[in-house]
């Protein structure tokens, strides 16, 4: 990873995936991986759900060497998107991109 390429400050959490992580290849030869982490105190916490994104070589990595329940660390930044739900009420999406894994 090229920290020179970050430009915003950088978050890491720890946490076991909830889920496989899903890959999905683009026509344009680009690869995404999603999954989910929760993020939780102790065990009598309700989980917040960590929902993280990665690209290219980190999504590879990701989809070959993890599964559901596997303990991972990642290491990335937030990313907000705004959307429009089925009633036209604005909502805010949060991603984290993760730039590594452990």
């Amino acid at each position: 990873m090229e920290f020179e390429e970050l430009k915003a400050n950088l978050d890491m959490f720890c946490g076991f995936l909830s889920n496989d992580p899903e890959i999905r290849y683009f026509e344009s030869g680009k690869c995404k991986a999603t999954f989910a982490i929760p993020l939780k105190k102790n065990k009598h916490d309700d989980a917040k759900w960590l929902n993280c994104e990665c690209w290219g070589k980190v999504a590879e990595k990701v989809s070959e060497n993890y599964k559901k329940g596997d303990e991972v660390i990642v290491l990335g930044y937030f990313k907000e998107e705004d959307y429009q739900d089925k009633t036209g009420v604005t909502k805010t999406k949060i991603t984290f991109v993760v730039k590594g894994v452990v």
